[in-house]
């Protein structure tokens, strides 16, 4: 009877150095290297840009986009003569929406933000925002065509340059 119970805790120790070992290979076993197709498409499975991942050489995020696109369309609404002044702030937001549409190409709100970067240069009244709206405007054709804000954008780039 003695003996029986001790070959059942034999076999359970047993049983349990063999599971500890084995799970213990597992974790320590080398993992496969990922492929740079397996990264690329890791990163492309998200259409969404998340609200803290930042763009362009200010590194923005996409509410800091928004908010400085609403900040210098108020800007311009209230003092069209500080239209040359925002010219160079406006250049960093294009770089950081072209950054957010190089890494998120399928981001829905992309469309919108190009429209507002469209709209914000056509409020520029000097050739350098003319030349700046025309180029935003083909970007946001070229690119949403199908987006509700190719056309406001389109009308409003051309009164804007009449």
């Amino acid at each position: 009877m003695w003996g029986e119970k001790r070959s059942g805790a034999l076999r359970l120790h047993r049983f349990l150095f063999v599971v500890t070992a084995l799970s213990l290979l597992a974790y320590t076993a080398p993992q496969p290297a990922l492929s740079a197709t397996h990264v690329a498409m890791a990163r492309f499975t998200s259409r969404v840009a998340p609200a803290d991942e930042y763009f362009g050489r200010l590194k923005m995020s996409i509410l800091g986009i928004r908010n400085e696109l609403r900040d210098l369309d108020q800007r311009l609404t209230y003092s069209p003569a500080a239209g040359p002044a925002a010219l160079g702030t406006a250049a960093f937001v294009e770089d950081a929406i072209r950054d957010w549409e190089a890494k998120y190409p399928a981001d829905p709100w992309l469309a919108r933000s190009v429209y507002q970067l469209t709209h914000v240069y056509a409020e520029i009244h000097t050739a350098d925002g003319h030349v700046k709206a025309v180029s935003a405007l083909h970007w946001l054709v070229s690119r949403y065509h199908s987006s509700p804000f190719c056309n406001v954008a389109q009308s409003e780039v051309g009164s804007a340059l009449k």
